[in-house]
This record gives C-alpha cells, sequence and structure tokens, in this order.
C-alpha cells in the first residue's frame, strides 16, 4: 500500500520551503519593488500634474486679471479721450463765438464810425449847400462863420 515515508516528506516540505525562499527573493521582492517604484513615479506624476494644473491656473488667473486691467484701462482712457475731445470742441466753440462776438463789435464800431463820418460828411454837404442856395437867394456871400452858427441851430433843433 501506499507508504508515507517521513524522510522523503520533510525533503519535500523542505524543497518547498527553499523554492518559496527562492521565489520570494527573486520575484516576489523585485517585483514588489518595481511596484512600489511604479507606484511612486506614478504618485510623483499625479504630483507634478496637479502643480502644473495649479501653475496654469494661476497664469490663467493672471491673464484674465491682466485683461480685465487692460480692458478697464482702455475704458479709462477712451473717457479721458472722450472727455478731452469734448472741452476740446467747447473751446473751438467758445473761441469762435467770441471771436463772432468781436467781429460782430467790430462791424458796429466801423458802423458807428461811418455814420458818424457820414454825418459829418452831410453836415459839410448840407452846409455847402446852405451857403450856395442862400447866396444864390440874398446874392451876397455870408461869412462862414455866420453860417456855421446858422448849421449848427438848425442841427441842434434837427439833431
Amino acid at each position: 500500500m501506499l507508504e508515507i515515508d517521513p524522510v522523503n516528506i520533510a525533503i519535500h516540505v523542505l524543497n518547498v520551503i527553499i523554492l518559496f525562499i527562492l521565489l520570494r527573493l527573486l520575484i516576489y521582492k523585485p517585483v514588489l519593488k518595481f511596484m512600489k517604484n511604479r507606484e511612486n513615479e506614478f504618485a510623483n506624476k499625479v504630483d507634478e500634474l496637479e502643480e502644473r494644473e495649479k501653475q496654469l491656473m494661476r497664469q490663467k488667473e493672471e491673464y484674465e486679471r491682466m485683461m480685465a486691467d487692460a480692458h478697464n484701462e482702455a475704458a479709462a482712457i477712451i473717457t479721458k479721450s472722450n472727455e478731452l475731445a469734448r472741452e476740446h470742441a467747447r473751446e473751438i466753440v467758445d473761441n469762435a463765438k467770441e471771436y463772432a462776438r468781436e467781429m460782430v463789435l467790430r462791424a458796429k464800431r466801423e458802423i458807428e464810425a461811418e455814420k458818424a463820418q457820414a454825418r459829418l460828411d452831410m453836415r459839410a454837404e448840407i452846409a455847402e449847400m446852405s451857403i450856395q442856395i442862400a447866396e444864390k437867394v440874398l446874392a451876397r456871400e455870408i461869412s462862414l462863420e455866420d453860417n456855421r452858427k446858422i448849421i449848427d441851430e438848425f442841427f441842434e433843433k434837427v439833431g
């Protein structure tokens, strides 16, 4: 029948233990070490990716802030330019009004001067005509002084 040989069993048990130890040293530990290294590399890559993502988010936020600042600055520049343009337009209009006012005043002064000169010229002509008429009517010459008195009295009544 079957005989169980304790020496044979002991050799087989010893062979299994030796095989287990050899396999553990030669295969399990290197595979375990490889797996841990791989896990560490993967964790490092994940950390690097997370750090890169954070850096990209910071850059994006910085970019968005810069864009908002640029937009605000552009809006401020446009507003200031519009204000300056309106102010410049007001100055131009004010200068044009002042120039027109000065021209009107100058024209009025010229008209007044021309009117005064025309009155003086008319007085002289009327005086001369009066003298001529008076000379013809009286057939004598009136002195210039008498004539001036008559003319001045006439203009005082008329004027």
